[in-house]
């Protein structure tokens, strides 16, 4: 039964017996305003993402009457664009976004957060496996990132800063996500590259690049950015959810299922929910990455309060040119869609 129908019934055997029942918040309660949505993606496949395709194929967009097309992007910073211009809705996307964007004077704001860490990981290729050990041997040669601007940027950007490095003492190059960050990895295409799952297992298990800073675990996001770390999630403009606060509700609530389905199903039972692309051939590889990253996954939606604090250090920290006073934390996610959304 839908979730919509099934909080209707509540409702109606509540008043029935004499007791009352929580109405719900205004302007969030009835059909979607917009039935028909765009999600620009940075890396579809990548796992820190997977809630947002889980959605889609449990078809939990399609019991929120929301048809949901998936725009597979190169990196986040693409998504972001994409969103920004108008050709996507909404957005599958790293949180930090919400923070340097509000800097340069535009409000979005991350509705349902993913990963409670970013998983994202340094990788060095094996033909320089010997030479490079932290950033500082890196200086002047290429190191890959999703697209310029991404979140896979805005680390090389701060370990330059942490090692008190020029900002622009390592060449940037965009590989892409998945098999094209791989190809260019092993090839000798970058020194080094920051990816995510499954591709940095994928080159550990291949013994072909070896990984120098790893935020796949909490401790490891702990050691790079210094505490609690923030990443993938549903972000949109201020402005959509004012005009279309229904469907964002709708969204988000698909998006809270696919993050109780993950924690209440098997690493097996998740992949055989995702499309190929998401295990590139070798399933019984991608499970067991998945098995390793559940913990990544927030079993809640909400964004934790010791979060958006250290995600702001990190963006200041990487780019002290740019004025970050003006940013109001608080206006950079909103938890109330998830604290209605009403999944247990």
């Amino acid at each position: 039964m839908k979730l919509r129908a099934l909080s209707a019934l509540v409702f109606l055997l509540a008043v029935a017996c004499g007791g009352t029942a929580s109405p719900q918040p205004a302007g969030t309660t009835g059909p979607p305003e917009k039935t028909s949505l765009k999600m620009g993606v940075g890396g579809q496949s990548q796992i820190i993402y997977l809630p947002a395709t889980l959605a889609d194929q449990l078809g939990y967009y399609r019991d929120e009457g929301i048809s949901v097309e998936i725009d597979d992007l190169k990196g986040g910073s693409d998504a972001l664009q994409a969103m920004l211009g108008g050709s996507v809705d909404i957005v599958t996307g790293f949180y930090e976004h919400t923070i340097r964007t509000q800097a340069q004077g535009k409000a979005i704001e991350m509705v349902t957060l993913f990963d409670l860490y970013p998983g994202l990981v340094m990788m060095v290729g094996r033909q320089h496996t010997d030479q490079v050990h932290r950033i500082k041997d890196l200086v002047g040669h290429p190191v890959g990132v999703t697209s310029p601007g991404s979140s896979t940027d805005e680390m090389v950007k701060y370990l330059l800063k942490k090692g008190d490095l020029a900002r622009d003492s390592i060449p940037v190059v965009a590989i892409g996500s998945g098999s094209t960050a791989i190809a260019a990895i092993t090839t000798g295409q970058v020194w080094a590259g920051v990816t995510v799952e499954p591709a940095a297992s994928q080159m550990e298990k291949a013994g072909t690049a070896t990984a120098i800073y790893d935020t796949r675990t909490a401790q490891g996001t702990r050691e790079v950015f210094g505490g609690t770390w923030p990443a993938g999630g549903f972000y949109l403009t201020t402005a959509f959810a004012k005009q279309n606060p229904r469907t964002v509700q709708a969204m988000v609530r698909a998006g809270v299922r696919a993050l109780r389905y993950i924690k209440t199903h098997s690493a097996q039972e998740v992949a055989d929910h995702l499309p190929p692309a998401f295990y590139g051939g070798d399933k019984a590889a991608f499970v067991a990455t998945l098995q390793g990253s559940l913990g990544m996954f927030s079993d809640s939606g909400l964004m934790p309060s010791d979060g958006p604090g250290i995600v702001l250090d990190t963006v200041k920290t990487a780019d002290p040119r740019t004025d970050w006073s003006t940013v109001e934390l608080k206006r950079t996610y909103d938890n109330g869609y998830v604290q209605k959304a009403g999944v247990r």
